[in-house]
């Protein structure tokens, strides 16, 4: 069952990670596009406040469900669980009418000649929320199930639906630019829906036809119909109270977290501190900024959350957990850790002295006039706090009890308020770069919380995971050093050729991943196996990647026997 689960989790990271990277580069041509077709205040309307509303909606109705249900083994039935995600309906729809009475009646209005369509594409957004909840049974399911490759073909619908959608209304219905962004959006969602349950009526029927006859084979899925993907009648609907009790407790903090994660965008629409157009811009390059947060950082941590949470036992000390389990986590936690502050360490050096060109590439004298540059360099410091940030709480968020839950979430509560006020002063006193620095700072604080929760956690060995976070000098020093090299570019060659200015960038960030795979050897490993299987080269002997490791009684970070990174039956 473990040794699946890391084969899963590492699967749907790579799937992830390349449907995201497919995502990035197609929105990424048309964003460009798009932002020499339409106004900067459309843009702003569409990219911060709709889609703030609909980000806001999504997260408080079913982020803490799925976190209480993405745990579930399969041994005890399905039913409570899927009449426990249905429970995300009534409460999206709480939400979504007040969120649209929020959206339609408290918040400043956009100029007059946008007003009519901003009304019709809030009840439309608020509408289509409380739609897309039909989706969270099918989707819990294939995601316990590992449906890898469901979950990468309906983000491609999703994505694409509202991307395509955009791109035409900006050529064709450039007047109502935002109402049909809104229609888009809504079939974006029904086709979501529709997919997922059409999908799970395929794969049953597959299944049934597979195993005709077997009645044993039969029974090791779960599901004999679609209909057992809804909820029972009212007179026997129930649901596991210890689910419910995490569900709860997560959506408590799950107010908190959309809160500290989203809360610029708060900020700068209710109290106004950046203008439509304004905002509009602040979007286009916090995006581009975080590039790879979204397609590297957040696929990895869903699955790391995943991984984490089937092979850990909640509320259970290190010394009480499944030896091999145990091990398998300390090592995943440790490797992720490493791998993803190497990441942000290498965007910090490598963007701060090419956020001017890349900006000019994207986006021309608009982007550049300004803070713009400024505004990107900060972006990658964000990332760097990102990088950490999101490994130390998906750990956290898996190993806490209900009682360190609920501990958590008033920390959260001080910290939001904290971060808000911060976030307001910053953006006052230095502008749009104010609410990067806010958020760095949010960031550090959850990085302090997680990582006491992991100290607690393994107190009692003589390794802790947290030693990933401690790379060696000399890869230290080669990023310090490329970081100079890179400046003294910019500075001293990029105003007389940008192509000079990029070619030293390539070499100089060629050196630094070469460096890191050769040292942190498990990555070469990885890399390794991954080609074999590309290749159809299957070896029945493990890496040997750290032969010193092999007499140490507690986990190693590089083992001799290491399933991490390796598919294997069961």
């Amino acid at each position: 069952m473990s040794s699946s689960v890391v084969s899963s989790s590492l699967r749907s990271a790579s799937w992830n990670m390349i449907t995201q990277v497919m995502f990035r580069l197609v929105t990424f041509a048309m964003n460009a596009f798009v932002l020499r077709h339409i106004s900067r205040d459309v843009l702003g309307l569409v990219n911060v406040r709709l889609n703030l509303l609909d980000d806001t909606i999504m997260f408080l109705s079913k982020e803490g469900f799925r976190l209480a249900c993405l745990g579930h083994k399969g041994n005890e039935g399905w039913q409570k669980v899927t009449n426990l995600m249905w429970l995300t309906v009534p409460v999206s729809i709480f939400w979504s009418t007040l969120f649209y009475w929020v959206w339609s009646s408290l918040l400043p209005s956009p100029s007059t000649d946008l007003l009519e369509q901003y009304h019709q594409a809030v009840l439309i957004v608020a509408i289509s929320g409380v739609g897309q909840m039909l989706a969270e049974p099918p989707y819990v399911a294939g995601q316990v199930l590992m449906f890898v490759r469901l979950r990468v073909v309906m983000d491609t619908v999703w994505v694409l639906t509202r991307v395509v959608v955009l791109c035409l209304a900006v050529v064709y219905m450039p007047d109502k630019v935002v109402v049909v962004w809104a229609w888009g959006h809504a079939l974006a969602g029904l086709l979501y829906v529709l997919g997922y349950y059409l999908a799970f009526h395929i794969i049953i029927k597959v299944n049934r036809q597979h195993n005709h006859g077997n009645k044993t084979a039969t029974n090791q899925f779960p599901f004999t119909s679609v209909l057992d993907l809804l909820p029972s009648w009212p007179s026997q609907f129930s649901v596991d109270q210890e689910q419910w009790t995490v569900a709860t407790s997560f959506l408590g903090q799950g107010v908190m977290k959309q809160l500290l994660t989203e809360g610029e965008r708060y900020v700068m629409t209710i109290f106004s501190l950046l203008t439509l157009s304004e905002q509009g811009i602040f979007d286009v390059i916090s995006n581009l900024g975080s590039l790879a947060a979204r397609f590297i950082f957040r696929p990895v941590e869903e699955s790391a959350y995943f991984f984490f949470s089937q092979l850990w036992m909640r509320s259970v000390p290190v010394e009480q957990q499944d030896k091999e389990n145990s091990a398998k986590v300390q090592l995943g936690l440790f490797r992720l850790l490493r791998l993803m502050f190497l990441l942000g360490l290498t965007v910090v050096v490598m963007g701060y002295s090419y956020s001017h060109l890349l900006l000019h590439l994207y986006g021309g004298l608009t982007l550049t006039d300004g803070v713009g540059p400024q505004l990107l360099q900060a972006q990658c410091l964000l990332i760097l706090f990102l990088s950490v940030n999101g490994i130390t709480e998906c750990f956290a968020r898996a190993a806490m009890s209900d009682v360190e839950i609920n501990s958590y979430t008033r920390t959260m509560s001080l910290m939001s308020v904290v971060y808000l006020g911060l976030a307001f002063v910053l953006t006052k006193m230095l502008g749009p770069v104010g609410f990067v620095f806010a958020n760095c700072c949010n960031m550090a604080i959850r990085i302090g919380f997680s990582i006491r929760v992991i100290r607690s956690t393994f107190s009692n060995l003589e390794t802790s995971p947290l030693s990933g976070l401690a790379p060696d000098n000399d890869i230290l020093f080669l990023l310090l050093t490329g970081g100079v090299t890179c400046q003294l570019s910019e500075i001293y060659i990029y105003q007389w050729s940008a192509l000079a200015h990029l070619a030293i960038g390539v070499v100089v960030g060629l050196m630094v991943v070469v460096a890191v795979v050769v040292k942190e050897d498990f990555i070469l490993a990885f890399i390794v196996e991954k080609f074999k299987a590309v290749l159809g080269i299957h070896s029945n002997e493990k890496t040997d990647v750290s032969q010193d490791d092999s007499d140490q009684e507690t986990p190693s970070w590089n083992p001799v026997e290491d399933d991490i990174g390796k598919s294997k039956d069961d």
